[in-house]
């Protein structure tokens, strides 16, 4: 594939405006070409945003700096006349081709081309794929020649390049990325600090989803152990939490043993538990009334314990809400990050409890 042919000039921006689906012809141009493109807003708070519905229209915009992953036009022309940046998803998910530079040229032209269509700022790479040795580095070059050749193009030349990476450098799920060298190349690393008791070799019990020792853990050892600058990170929280069924249940002090469910190696992991929405989080709160909610101090991580239909099943539930978020929030503050965002914006209530959502996201001004 010749990347010369990818389309370049001034001829080829004027027919993008032309078939402009916003109000504004400005609307579809990047933000950082456009009229609010000198606007800054800090910290960056990424969002991402999958429900094909209008959620989205509810997200606080004066906070949000970057949606990811949503592709609706309306969306787009909304979220370009707040200063709002769009980021498209492009995974490269045969990583046993990541060394062919056929196949990498071919994905970077897709990209390309994805960036484009949707008058997108840039795209978001969740590959979360296990690899290591010859294949993270070829992994390693094709963010690099992606780099390389939306520089090339003016309508991507300031593409924001983002890359979604474990919680912590250190081979989570079997990922062994060259994790400097794609700092070095891409906007910032969306560290995903969740889902963080995907491997357990210890106890299988449920704990919490995202405790903030190891969160800090984990950033620490991306800035001190890799030499990241902290400027290259934006730290990712849930907004769900994880249900588990208790195989049995030790009221004395709360532990509830999960069945094993092995993963990457490990005996034990969060696949024996059941996402969940906070917004269904904070309706089940509700229907046991708030004494349910416990704290758990080691952790800062709030979690309840019910019955659920069946009386003989105990149920726990490790969730993050208000009160656990700010204390990962401040990390932001404390360690120098980017910011912030979270997996995922649609996952609060905004049709029945629009007040507890804006909580939600009243909450981020403690990363600011």
């Amino acid at each position: 594939m010749d990347m010369r042919a990818f389309p370049s000039s001034a001829e080829s921006a004027k027919g993008y405006l032309e078939s402009c689906p916003c109000a504004s012809p400005s609307w579809c141009l990047p933000v950082a070409l456009g009229p609010r493109g000198n606007e800054t807003k800090k910290p960056e708070i990424f969002a991402f945003s999958v429900e094909t519905d209008d959620r989205w229209k509810y997200y606080d915009w004066e906070k949000v700096t970057t949606v990811a992953w949503n592709v609706d036009k309306e969306l787009m022309c909304h979220a370009h006349s707040k200063g709002v940046k769009i980021v498209v998803k492009h995974n490269f998910d045969d990583t046993d081709k990541l060394c062919d530079a056929g196949a990498r040229r071919q994905w970077i032209q897709d990209t390309y081309e994805m960036i484009v269509s949707n008058y997108a700022d840039g795209v978001n790479i969740d590959t979360e794929k296990p690899m290591y040795g010859n294949t993270a580095r070829c992994q390693t070059q094709l963010v690099r020649e992606l780099r390389t050749e939306l520089n090339r193009h003016p309508l991507t030349r300031h593409a924001q390049i983002t890359f979604d990476v474990s919680w912590a450098p250190r081979g989570v799920d079997g990922r062994y990325y060259e994790w400097q060298a794609i700092a070095d190349v891409v906007d910032f690393l969306f560290v995903m600090s969740y889902d963080m008791r995907s491997q357990i070799y210890y106890q299988c019990i449920a704990a919490a989803n995202s405790p903030l020792p190891l969160v800090r853990q984990g950033l620490e050892e991306f800035i001190k152990g890799f030499g990241i600058a902290p400027s290259k990170l934006v730290l990712g929280i849930p907004w769900y939490g994880y249900q588990y069924a208790c195989d049995s249940y030790t009221p004395d002090n709360d532990i509830c043993t999960i069945r094993a469910e092995p993963f990457f190696g490990a005996p034990c992991s969060d696949a024996a538990g059941k996402q969940i929405n906070y917004g269904d989080i904070q309706r089940l709160v509700r229907t046991h009334g708030n004494s349910s909610r416990r704290w758990d101090a080691l952790t800062s991580s709030p979690y309840l314990v019910y019955h659920d239909a069946n009386p003989d099943t105990v149920i726990q539930l490790w969730y993050d809400d208000e009160e656990s978020l700010r204390a990962k929030y401040r990390l932001v503050k404390e360690l120098g990050l980017r910011g912030v965002g979270m997996w995922n914006a649609d996952t609060l209530d905004y049709a029945e409890d629009l007040v507890g959502s804006q909580r939600m996201w009243d909450a981020l001004e403690a990363a600011a």
